[in-house]
């Protein structure tokens, strides 16, 4: 019997040689023979995704995300220090099959066997933040800056601030304020379907007609007032337009999200649909241009699984909550 390392080897060049649909086929045989062994269905779990390009990547379909998960429940099981296979797995299940609940127990796993790892906590968060739930969200964040924050990459330090301030924004509301979309009666259904068909802003349209504006006009104002120190004034003009620009984007940030509110609580209805399994957004605001808006950008794995989800129209129970919270 060929040891794993070789049969990895083979299969690679199988797949070089021969195509996917053959290296799928011989890698399903080497599992035969080595069904304990990580790498290995890590390597199964690669072959059911689309293959790595350097253009725009591809997509994986409903199905193909259902394999690897599958192979990548496997691999961790088998082999728990695969921190390619764990993170491969929280990215499959929140972005492409919208499986939140089955995210946070993927990530709870993981912080069982590593828990001074930032890494599950921080998905757990932003999971968290998604559904509404800041105080469970923000107790888990107490947790990570309790831990050693050099064990933080500089990515996980930009994300936790980045959760940490919107935590700190949510926090401040009034718990009545906060949007329960599986709430029928919640009063921020009226807004949105008062602009159902209103499209958010996007960023660029956002700081192109809202903030260049003011920034040209304060650059006009230095630019004539520096006018008198030649070169010197002209470098000063524009560092005064660069830190406009930057002070304005920052300061502008809770005005570009109240324009937002409507498409940010319609993304919540769209997580708690996909996490529950079941229906909340009324069928009206389903038809308006802001819920085709939010679709747009969605992988294909997760259109499938949600158009399924409204097509079996099961309402989702009013009191519904994260089960995550409750344990």
């Amino acid at each position: 019997m060929s040891e794993p390392e070789d049969v990895l080897g083979s299969i690679r060049e199988t797949l070089k040689e021969e195509g996917r649909e053959a290296a799928i086929e011989a890698i399903e045989a080497a599992l035969k023979d080595h069904p304990e062994d990580g790498l290995l269905w890590l390597e199964a779990a690669d072959l059911h995704l689309p293959p790595r390009s350097r253009g725009r990547p591809i997509d994986p379909d409903l199905s193909q995300c259902a394999n690897a998960v599958r192979c990548l429940r496997s691999a961790v099981s088998f082999n728990p220090d695969l921190e390619e296979a764990w993170a491969l797995g929280g990215l499959i299940l929140v972005d492409h099959l919208g499986m939140m609940e089955d995210a946070l127990e993927w990530w709870e796993e993981y912080r069982v066997l590593k828990p001074e790892s930032p890494a599950p906590m921080i998905e757990q968060v932003a999971i968290l933040a998604r559904y509404g739930e800041y105080a469970a969200a923000s107790r888990i964040m107490d947790l990570i800056v309790n831990l050693d924050q050099d064990t933080l990459t500089k990515s996980q330090k930009r994300r936790t601030a980045d959760v940490g301030r919107s935590l700190k924004d949510a926090l401040r509301l009034r718990q009545k304020d906060v949007f329960r979309p599986q709430d029928p009666n919640h009063p921020r259904w009226e807004k949105i379907e008062r602009y159902r068909n209103q499209k958010p802003v996007s960023q660029t349209y956002f700081l192109f007609f809202m903030i260049a504006p003011l920034v040209f006009v304060l650059g006009f104002i230095a630019s004539a007032a520096l006018a008198p120190y030649g070169a010197k004034g002209q470098v000063a003009t524009f560092l005064v337009i660069l830190t406009a620009f930057f002070t304005m984007t920052r300061m502008s940030e809770p005005l570009f999200r109240w324009m937002n509110r409507n498409a940010t609580d319609l993304d919540r209805a769209l997580d708690i649909e996909m996490a529950s399994g079941k229906v909340c957004i009324p069928e009206n605001i389903r038809e308006g241009r802001l819920h085709k808006s939010m679709l747009k950008y969605r992988p294909p794995a997760w259109i499938e699984r949600h158009s399924r989800i409204v097509a079996e129209g099961q309402r989702v129970q009013r009191r519904w909550a994260t089960g995550f919270t409750s344990q």
